[in-house]
């Protein structure tokens, strides 16, 4: 049945008719945000004992952490270098399902390649890679999940980017390369270290990622519309007495609601960048030393229509300014190329080049199934559920 338009429209009035009081309170804790801000700006030591301190009493505190640069500090772009190589890696999956005929997953990985004002040719790469047998199956015997299909797919793409990377300095050890991959660098898994079917998988991402480490390489997540608090919640610590922080951190929201990008948008200037922080987070013990996150915000948006990302970054690029600088004034050359819709025109390209459409998925079912019979294998056809829903419409896309 389509959906009951006359009882969501009275949801509809119901929310039109609380928005404007939301939308009040919101912005007096915006205020109030803004207040802490300014009060707090060059506070720095002050504001990296109090994360220490929550964090060894919370050890799920998630925030900001100030590094050098007071709160409201605000960078235009610099100019961008004569001789860089854009690197850009996105991928997409298909996930196993035990309602298919023969049950697969791949995951398949997009490239891209340009170098501005070489006059050479922007490049295409793809990896894909099936998943079948027994690789469908944990260590402990259970189907593997579709969050072991994304870190492997997350896994592929450090690896595409450090091999590229590699060859491009073997080519010109003096190039500097940007190493772009869409959405945090930190994987969204749960407990990765505790986990057989991913730890495995975990430790082979970050050693991808140290992999990239180079002095004339920055690697760099970018992460589009953020609706993160992470410097907000490091502003309500500073509402927290001493105790409350030991007791209440991360917990306690004096400002639910606003977010990072909200606040800056005021500050930051089309094609600024904010100040650059350390991420506390609870997989700060995995990812140490050289691959340490850090992030900054960035307005790619333009006069009167601000558009902040998110760019996360380890530690080898965050302490190396030539690299920082090469990053934000290739992110803003790159989210031009695209006009009103600002995205880096790399990504774009890699995402293009990742995505799995819905008759690929079908195609792949098919040189499957006369693969096995060709071989005398038996094997079932798809579930009932799934015979059913093949024949109820169409769908055209798998990403």
């Amino acid at each position: 049945m389509p959906v009951n338009y006359q009882e969501i429209q009275g949801q509809i009035r119901q929310m039109g008719e609380q928005e404007p009081q939301r939308v009040q309170r919101l912005k007096e804790l915006k205020q109030q945000a803004a207040g802490l801000l300014e009060t707090h700006n060059t506070e720095l030591d002050l504001l990296q004992a109090w994360v220490k301190q929550a964090a060894a009493a919370n050890h799920n505190l998630r925030c900001a952490v100030p590094v050098a640069e007071p709160l409201k500090s605000h960078f235009p772009p610099p100019a961008v270098p004569e001789r860089v190589v854009i690197l850009a890696a996105d991928g997409s999956q298909i996930n196993p399902s035990r309602h298919d005929s023969v049950p697969f997953g791949v995951v398949n990985v997009g490239a891209f390649r340009m170098a501005p004002g070489s006059g050479q040719t922007p490049e295409e790469f793809v990896h894909s890679e099936l998943i079948t047998g027994d690789d469908l199956y944990a260590p402990n015997g259970g189907a593997i999940g579709e969050e072991v299909v994304a870190l492997r797919r997350d896994l592929r793409e450090r690896q595409m980017l450090a091999e590229l990377a590699a060859q491009e300095h073997q080519h010109d050890p003096d190039v500097l390369v940007a190493a772009l991959t869409d959405g945090p660098l930190e994987p969204f898994v749960r407990e990765p270290l505790n986990r057989p079917d991913l730890s495995p998988l975990y430790q082979d991402y970050l050693k991808a990622l140290r992999g990239i480490a180079n002095p004339q390489t920055a690697t760099a997540g970018y992460v589009d519309k953020p609706r993160s608090d992470l410097l907000v919640r490091l502003l309500e610590l500073v509402t927290l007495g001493q105790s409350e922080r030991l007791d209440r951190a991360g917990h306690e929201r004096s400002l639910p609601g606003v977010t990072d990008a909200g606040l800056l948008a005021e500050i930051l200037q089309p094609g600024d960048r904010s100040a650059l922080f350390a991420l506390q987070s609870r997989t700060a013990q995995t990812f140490t030393d050289e691959i340490a996150i850090h992030f900054f915000y960035l307005n790619v948006g333009r006069e009167k229509s601000p558009s902040l990302v998110r760019v996360e970054v380890p530690a080898w690029a965050a302490g190396h300014p030539p690299l920082l600088n090469m990053l934000h004034a290739v992110l803003i050359e790159q989210c031009r190329m695209l006009g009103n819709r600002p995205y880096p025109y790399a990504l774009h390209r890699s995402h293009e080049v990742a995505v799995v459409r819905f008759e690929e998925k079908t195609h792949l079912q098919t040189m499957i199934e006369m693969e096995l019979r060709q071989r005398g294998i038996e094997f079932s056809g798809p579930s009932n559920k799934q015979a059913t829903k093949d024949n109820s419409g169409n769908r055209t896309r798998f990403s």
